[in-house]
């Protein structure tokens, strides 16, 4: 009774572990098919990679590199205009923002002390001159004395003369425009005393202007008289071109700068004396050059610099070399003739020999 229990148990553990190790095979056999599908399928994509970029077509162009310094606008003709005589202002003759020429008159200062005596003097010169002549037709006639005539004309021309002087000075008492302009400003009021410590007004001529400004001295070998300036002022939204006209002789020993001139068209008259200005001088300029944006370079862990060219659809890798760069822009010095199509978006993400799908 005891040897058939004791097979039974033997049998059913034999089953058990046939079924566990058939199990176990089961499970093993499916992740090695499984690993060896995904490889496949990995080598696959790799052997078809297809990169979506987008391309840039290059051609020579001319290449300009400028520096940036400020400056500002001046004149030659913006004057504070004084009396040359004390006096009482009795009249004036134009207001604030006229235009004005040469020679115009501007104010009139009380000129009666002058006048009275010119008017005294007139009315002497007459009779000094009567009594000339007379001496003069006497002493033709060898009648009277030599000293008599002498002392005749010598008082007359004396007179004349005093009279020409007074005359000049009445002359201070109308103050005229020294050139033709704009009357910027005028600070008395009529009925108030002019001194000729105080100025009268300013006059300005904006149709004439120039730019002043300040050079470090290392672009003094890199610039020179006639070079292409472009001239920008912030303030009032204007652009302008011009060219360098002088270059100063000195440098300054505070800041190490020399002056530069600048020449300026005023014709709409918005640029005015100390306005402002930012200049971009050209201080490199190479012609029918390869330029690329500099977006486009990349560099190797070593420093060197490349790009990426599409060549029959494919990606390929070309090292370069670049000269100076402006406003995102850098010039090809080696490596490229100009005329290569180059990857622009996606060039990162592609590899030397990869396929491109041109956008």
């Amino acid at each position: 009774m005891t040897k058939p229990n004791t097979n039974i148990k033997h049998m059913r553990s034999l089953s058990i572990l046939i079924v566990f190790a058939a199990v176990l095979t089961s499970c093993g056999g499916g992740s090695t098919e499984e690993s060896n599908m995904t490889s496949d399928s990995t080598n696959a994509m790799t052997a078809e990679r297809n990169v979506a970029v987008t391309s840039l077509q290059l051609a020579p162009v001319d290449f300009n590199h400028y520096f940036t310094v400020q400056g500002l606008v001046e004149t030659d003709q913006n004057a504070l205009i004084y009396p040359e005589v004390p006096a009482k202002i009795i009249s004036i003759g134009i207001n604030e923002g006229d235009n004005v020429s040469k020679g115009q008159t501007l104010l009139t200062l009380d000129s009666r002390v002058i006048s009275n005596q010119i008017d005294e003097l007139k009315l002497r010169l007459t009779l000094a001159e009567t009594i000339y002549k007379k001496q003069e037709n006497l002493w033709s006639q060898e009648i009277g004395s030599e000293i008599q005539y002498l002392q005749a004309k010598n008082n007359y021309e004396s007179l004349e003369q005093n009279l020409e002087a007074l005359e000049s000075q009445r002359a201070f008492y109308t103050v005229k425009a020294p050139f033709s302009g704009i009357v910027d400003e005028i600070t008395p009021k009529v009925g108030e005393m002019a001194n000729p410590a105080m100025p009268l007004l300013r006059l300005i001529n904006l149709s004439s202007v120039y730019i002043k400004s300040d050079v470090t001295e290392r672009y003094l070998s890199k610039i020179k008289a006639g070079d292409h300036v472009v001239v920008t002022f912030p303030s009032v939204g204007v652009v302008k071109e011009s060219k360098i006209e002088r270059i100063g002789n000195y440098i300054n020993p505070a800041n190490r700068t020399f002056k530069i001139k600048l020449s300026m068209k005023n014709d709409d008259l918005s640029l005015k004396p100390n306005l402002l200005a930012e200049l971009k001088i050209r201080d490199y300029y190479s012609d029918s050059t390869a330029v690329i944006p500099t977006a486009l370079l990349q560099m190797t862990p070593t420093g060197d610099e490349f790009v990426y060219a599409v060549v029959d659809n494919k990606a390929q890798k070309i090292m370069i070399k670049t000269g100076m760069t402006f406003e995102g822009m850098a010039e090809v010095v080696d490596g490229l003739s100009g005329t290569e199509l180059l990857i622009d978006r996606g060039s990162r993400s592609v590899k030397d020999g990869d396929n491109l799908s041109i956008q």
